[in-house]
């Protein structure tokens, strides 16, 4: 039951992308650690008088900016984030390798995909040295002239089935959804009631930061900008039920 009164806003959101065209779910967050709207327009006003004061003013140009802050990422988010799908076959990984010399061979972990593109370098300490250039091989077994001890080798081999890639190009972004966000609040009872915000059309903007930090856990940002609809003027509702 909705109690009237104040109440306190209690949870972050879980939050669903609706694609526009479809109406169907495109992703579900369900791990978000932060979920805010933020609401702004511009003001004009007129002076005069002496002294310039201010006369009177008006406010138009109303906007909201939803800003998402996910404490895990998924390949899915990320597609979304670069405007393309996820591809799932035909995925090449770099592979670099520091392994022993024994009888002039060496014997790769992953099968390269062309022999004559493998790099082989002296290493000693883990520090690339100076690069070995007789090498020869069968699948993943390479014969090295002339070398021993340590080696580093670099290839490119085809990543295993499960693999996955998303790709950012420079003609494709993130599309416009429907979003829904499903949150508690307290009222002044102690009661919890259920809160939902929807954004009708939003435009998911493409600046973000992908930042792989060994100190600090990192969260993954969405930003989207809600569009009012043109013949209504809404940009959003705020259920509470």
């Amino acid at each position: 039951m909705v109690q009237k009164g104040k109440y306190g806003l209690k949870e972050v959101a879980n939050v669903v992308f609706y694609d526009t065209a479809s109406g169907k779910p495109a992703i579900f967050f369900d791990s978000l650690k932060t979920s805010s709207i933020e609401n702004a327009s511009e003001s004009a006003e007129a002076t005069g008088g002496q002294g310039g004061g201010s006369l009177i003013s008006w406010d138009y140009g109303r906007t909201a900016t939803l800003a998402l802050s996910d404490a895990l990422l998924s390949d899915k988010s990320l597609g979304l984030l670069a405007g393309a799908s996820v591809q799932t076959e035909g995925i090449k990984v770099h592979a670099r390798e520091v392994l022993p010399v024994v009888d002039g061979k060496v014997t790769l972990s992953n099968l390269p995909i062309d022999i004559n593109k493998v790099s082989v370098f002296k290493s000693e300490g883990g520090v690339m040295l100076e690069e070995i250039t007789t090498v020869t091989g069968l699948e993943k077994e390479l014969t090295l002239t002339g070398a021993t001890g340590d080696v580093e080798v670099y290839y490119q081999y085809e990543a295993p089935t499960g693999a996955t890639s998303v790709t950012f190009s420079s003609d494709k972004f993130p599309s416009t959804y429907k979003v829904v966000g499903d949150t508690l609040v307290r009222n002044t009872s102690g009661l919890d009631e259920a809160m939902q915000f929807v954004i009708y059309k939003a435009k998911l903007q493409s600046g973000f930061t992908f930042t792989m930090d060994v100190e600090n856990v990192s969260t993954f940002d969405f930003t989207l900008n809600a569009m009012a609809d043109p013949t209504t003027k809404k940009i959003y509702d705020i259920i509470r039920y």
